[in-house]
């Protein structure tokens, strides 16, 4: 039986067309997310993939950001980490990113956001870690984050926010712990000069190197925390960070043999322990909880 070719060929350009079809969507998301990559590094943001979702980082290069450029944030879809601290945002910005329904870690500390920036945050499913330092919220901020149940970390020092509205989001949510910081006028009444604030429990591993080429090439972003490092060598020692990007050392402290000093750290940075000549002598990964840094005697 002989086909008409007049039939056979708006058949095979459909055909055609559905085999094509994916290949161009999938094209087309490339060059959203190329295009959005882009943006937010010209207005001095760093992305870094994480298998099918990103890490976002305004806190280094990008404080001037405002509310337009969270438009190119937004559409990063499957942001799970994003740092906006220290940047120009405001409440109305937030709105942006209420429909980054994967994202997990949020800092906004040192912004101007308050109670009206919140209520685009109780949309967010996955939220864990929310830092609101030193921002205009109040106890209202806290009624709004009732909803996000997964939450398990919230700062809140130098806020509006009252004892009442700390406890009854603790009754609501029990498995969130909300720091809200110390007050140094009553540091001397709570703490008496013989006794030391309590350590914690959960120790990072010392990783012996000889070389600055056997530690981490930098540090990775993550959340905020603190480390004790103890210095139990018999010499002093350098404390050392090892920078985000290019990966260059920024001394921080020398502490003396016996010595302890409470380090302010982000999870998975990186700290490298140096003799008083730079030798490297070993280096620490930063956990998401406070930790403590042994640093041993050397053989």
């Amino acid at each position: 039986m002989n086909r008409n070719p007049l039939t056979i060929a708006p058949t095979l350009c459909l055909l055609l067309g559905s085999l094509l079809t994916p290949a161009v969507s999938s094209r087309v998301v490339a060059d959203e997310f190329t295009e959005a990559v882009a943006a937010i590094e010209k207005i001095g943001g760093s992305v870094r993939p994480v298998g099918d979702t990103w890490d976002v980082d305004f806190h280094l290069r990008g404080r001037g950001l405002t509310d337009n450029g969270l438009v190119h944030v937004a559409a990063l879809k499957n942001i799970v980490w994003l740092n906006l601290s220290n940047t120009k945002i405001t409440d109305a910005g937030l709105g942006h990113l209420k429909n980054l329904k994967k994202l997990r870690w949020l800092h906004l500390e040192k912004t101007e956001i308050g109670d009206e920036a919140i209520g685009n945050l109780a949309s967010l499913p996955n939220l864990e870690y929310l830092n609101l330092y030193a921002t205009k919220i109040t106890d209202k901020s806290l009624e709004r984050l009732r909803g996000c149940t997964k939450l398990k970390r919230l700062y809140v020092w130098q806020t509006d926010v009252t004892d009442s509205g700390v406890a009854r989001l603790e009754k609501r949510l029990p498995e969130l712990t909300i720091v809200r910081g110390v007050d140094l006028s009553k540091l001397a009444a709570l703490f008496p000069a013989e006794v030391e604030p309590t350590k914690p429990k959960l120790s990072l591993k010392w990783i012996a190197v000889s070389s600055r080429f056997d530690a981490p090439q930098r540090s990775e972003n993550g959340i905020n925390c603190q480390i004790w490092f103890e210095n139990k060598s018999k010499n002093p020692v350098k404390l050392q960070w090892i920078s985000y990007g290019s990966g260059e050392l920024q001394f921080y402290a020398t502490l003396a043999p016996g010595t302890t000093r409470q380090q302010n750290s982000y999870s998975r940075n990186a700290w490298l322990i140096t003799d008083e000549d730079d030798q490297p002598l070993g280096y620490f990964v930063a956990k998401d909880d406070d930790s403590l840094a042994v640093i041993p005697s050397q053989k």
